[in-house]
Order: C-alpha cells, then structure tokens, then sequence
C-alpha cells in the first residue's frame, strides 16, 4: 500500500497517534476512539485504522506519517 491510499485526514490521525509499530498504532488509535467525540473525525479515525491494519509492519515502518497542512500543501515537523 502507498502513502497515497491515505487521505490526508487520515495520514493525520496516523501521524497523531503514531507508534513504533502498526500494531501499537492500531491499538492506540483504538483505544482513543471512545473519547473521540466529532463524528468526521470519528469516521476518519475508523477509516485510517482500517486502512492500515491491512500493512505489514515493514509497510508502516517505510510511509511517512507526517501531519500535513492540507490547505498549504506542507508537511508539518
């Protein structure tokens, strides 16, 4: 899978969230969606974890999961 199967939003919660592995990713973002309470972002959490519980960790370990402007176009660091 690329980067580009990731909506922005979605890089976004990754990179929010991100661990050293998927599997800690995965469980922390499900571990944050109880407390989530906007429902776009609640969607967009379920989708990005979704989307990446089908990468291997060497897949998670090669995309950059960085926050993202999306109306600037810009990596945040």
């Amino acid at each position: 899978m690329s980067i580009l199967n990731f909506t922005v939003e979605e890089t976004n919660i990754i990179a929010i969230y991100k661990e050293d592995t998927a599997a800690a990713t995965l469980a922390r973002i499900a571990a944050e969606l109880p407390d989530m309470d906007d429902e776009d972002i609640i969607t967009i959490a379920e989708s990005a974890h979704r989307k990446l519980s089908t990468l291997t960790e060497p897949e998670f370990s090669a995309l950059p999961f960085t926050l993202t402007d999306e109306d600037e176009g810009g990596a945040y660091e």
